[in-house]
């Protein structure tokens, strides 16, 4: 990036350069010294964490405390709670529609496939 950031400038000296090459000149040492900031602040992090332990970011949670309920069927659901729609917000109800159209084409599409087997 620096020999880029030397390359523009000895163009903006140059008979056919112009204002826009110095502007790059400055441009590409500073996308170096991001590069270098980021790669540093990364390399901290993982320092970090490594001294932290692999474990320790993770919460543990009673899974009748986090919300997660286990039912058969179902691996890991997590309950919330139902979403109300304004009855004057046509826009939304057209889309919920048309997501539950595709979902029961899905679900018969679903279950021919199981009975053609």
């Amino acid at each position: 990036m620096l020999r880029l950031g030397q390359w523009q400038w000895d163009r903006a000296n140059s008979r056919t350069g112009g204002l826009q090459n110095y502007a790059y000149a400055l441009q590409w040492p500073l996308f170096a010294v991001f590069a270098l900031v980021v790669y540093v602040k990364t390399m901290r992090e993982e320092d970090r964490r490594s001294a932290l332990g692999a474990d320790a970011g993770r919460a543990r949670l009673d899974p009748s405390e986090s919300g997660v309920r286990r039912e058969d069927g179902v691996r890991v659901g997590v309950s919330t709670p139902a979403v109300s729609v304004d009855p004057d917000d046509v826009e939304t109800q057209e889309w919920n529609a048309r997501l539950a159209a595709l979902n029961a084409a899905s679900a018969r599409t679903e279950s021919a496939r199981g009975r053609g087997r």
